[in-house]
């Protein structure tokens, strides 16, 4: 998909409600790779890192004088020529950029266009693709903006042993398959936080791994009314999340805060809900994707949100106020 050069869209307003305040569109500027489907991004220091689950690229922004602006530096390709390496989230931390691609398998989407007869062969493939199954580790330099050379481990061999997601490995993504979309860095561990499954009682696996030591991985659980991790990013003290449903209904999007504790109960543990904060849908419908902390001060956070759209980039700045 050829790069666009984008703007925020200004018809696609969040309103403020509850602990979300100071709604603000961001504007990203320059050509931007599969910009309709922005679904990661990370901010470190004056440099914001995007990309797109329908690309392949990483894109380095830097920030505006003023701040309500970042403008495309250059961009860094995770695969050769139009491989999709499905994006789904980014984040920073230990002076490396870290990059997950979904894990997922697909089923193809049926076309009005066509008969019914070649639609119903469609809806027989299932379809993996190699690409998707990376989580990739570079060097980033927090003063220039630079990228090092991108390693890159595939975590099926995880997904499809483990007990409790075997289950669900091989299975469509939007029909409750494995579906990776959120990635975090915390204490000097990966968070990684899956759309699907979503487990009875509403159980949402997030694994914890180091990047050299896969196989050493432990599942965590967050219950989250029903829906699936798009994001979450480590704040002190917990998580905030993005979740969104599993399928393919158009929301609605919430935002949540976790304490990031295992929430299996039993007689021997107290577990803390999540948090419901807000509903962060837009009236023009766009998917909430992407998460990244800009600051962070007197008991509140500012972020930026940014969607998946129908028109053109879109993200948010906003601020929301911690849970005591």
């Amino acid at each position: 998909m050829a790069p666009t050069d984008v703007a925020a869209t200004p018809g696609l307003e969040l309103r403020p409600q509850g602990p979300i305040s100071d709604v603000r569109s961001v504007e990203l500027r320059g050509a931007i790779d599969a910009a309709l489907g922005l679904s990661g991004a990370a901010i470190v220091g004056d440099y914001l890192v995007v990309g797109a689950d329908e690309g392949h690229k990483l894109h380095v922004l830097k920030r505006s004088q003023h701040g309500e602006s970042w403008k495309r530096m250059y961009s860094v390709a995770l695969a050769k020529g139009d491989l999709e390496v499905d994006i789904e989230a980014i984040t920073y931390g230990d002076g490396h950029l870290y990059v997950v691609g979904s894990h997922s398998f697909r089923r193809r989407p049926v076309r009005p266009e066509q008969s019914a007869r070649r639609n119903r062969e469609r809806l027989l493939k299932i379809e993996r693709q190699g690409s998707r199954n990376r989580l990739y580790r570079l060097r980033f330099d927090a003063k220039d903006g630079g990228v090092g050379k991108a390693e890159r481990i595939d975590l099926s061999k995880r997904l499809a042993k483990d007990p409790l997601l075997r289950p669900f490995f091989g299975l469509p993504s939007k029909e409750n398959g494995i579906d990776i979309e959120g990635l975090a860095f915390h204490d000097g561990q990966l968070l990684i936080g899956f759309r699907g499954p979503v487990l009875r009682q509403n159980f949402v696996p997030v694994m914890t791994l180091c990047f050299d030591q896969p196989k050493r991985y432990a599942l965590r659980f967050v219950r989250l009314q029903g829906q699936g991790i798009r994001d979450l990013v480590a704040i002190d003290g917990g998580f905030l999340i993005v979740s969104g449903p599993v399928n393919d209904a158009p929301g609605p999007f919430h935002l949540w805060w976790w304490d990031g504790k295992d929430q299996i109960p039993g007689k021997d543990r107290n577990i803390v809900d999540a948090r419901l904060l807000g509903e962060i849908s837009t009236p023009g419908g766009a998917r909430a994707e992407g998460l990244a902390v800009l600051d962070v001060a007197d008991g509140a956070v500012d972020v930026l949100l940014v969607y998946e759209t129908a028109t053109c980039a879109q993200a948010v700045r906003m601020r929301i106020a911690l849970p005591g």
